[in-house]
């Protein structure tokens, strides 16, 4: 063992032996004094140590909080779904209620029929309907809703039928004006793909004082349609050359209607 190292551990076990010997009061002294200088250097690590823990802990919350934040997300966005369906099962339940009422009240032996199927080249010009001969339902039968004319049965199988829309050009009804004398033939234009054809009263008066808002009503004239249906209402009104002329807002959504009534005949 090298001198050093022997002077060295003999020096330590000199102050380990000074140190047990010195009187109690010494000993508090000497481990005051110790603690005053290593106490600045546990302060900072207790300090470090709390940031540290401090952090972890923020990181945490933080993560919590993105979480609670997606449940959220995701609970919200359920709530408005089920209310949408909400909305729109009320708004069918509305509309099939409606529906039922004006069968019930109607006049007319009403066979209620759903629109199975359109073309979309013949979208303003027909639709075909659930209902057929074995229905009951037979050919030039006017075909409504309870808001309004649909149309009129011209093709009859089984278990189904073809409807010829009021938009088509070919189909001509006499109607009336309420509130006034004036009566004519109303008729759709040339459908477009882009775009709902016009219905337009023709034969009328270039004198009938006719306006925005009145509405347009079957004249029972023919036998097809009854009387006092109604068809739509008056958009505007224009004098040509030898005719008045109205353009008319149908009463019936033709480019959505779903579900139709068939007029058998009277009650």
């Amino acid at each position: 063992m090298k001198s050093t190292t022997i002077a060295a551990l003999a020096i330590f076990g000199l102050l380990v032996f000074l140190l047990l010997m010195l009187p109690p009061v010494a000993k508090r002294q000497m481990q005051a004094a110790l603690l005053q200088l290593i106490s600045p250097i546990q302060r900072t690590s207790a300090s470090i140590q709390e940031r540290l823990g401090g952090v972890e802990g923020g990181l945490k919350r933080l993560d919590q909080l993105d979480q609670e934040n997606q449940r959220l997300r995701l609970e919200n966005e359920q709530l408005r779904t089920a209310n949408a369906l909400l909305k729109n099962l009320e708004t069918e339940v509305n509309r099939l209620n409606r529906a039922l009422g004006f069968q019930q009240q109607s006049s007319f032996r009403l066979a209620p029929a759903r629109i199975i199927s359109r073309n979309t080249a013949t979208w303003w010009n027909t639709c075909t309907i659930d209902h057929g001969k074995r229905d009951g339902i037979a050919t030039d039968m006017a075909v409504v809703t309870e808001a309004g004319l649909v149309g009129k049965v011209t093709t009859v199988s089984d278990d189904s039928s073809i409807v010829l829309l009021l938009s088509d050009e070919s189909l001509r009804v006499s109607v009336s004006i309420e509130g006034t004398q004036e009566q004519g033939i109303i008729s759709g234009t040339r459908a477009s793909s882009n775009y709902a054809p016009d219905l337009r009263i023709r034969f009328l008066s270039k004198t009938a004082a006719i306006k925005p808002g009145m509405k347009v009503l079957t004249t029972g004239t023919g036998g097809v349609f009854p009387a006092g249906v109604t068809v739509g209402a008056v958009k505007d009104f224009a004098v040509k050359e030898l005719e008045g002329v109205a353009t008319v807002e149908p009463a019936v959504d033709l480019a959505n209607v779903q579900d139709v009534f068939v007029i058998k005949g009277q009650k």
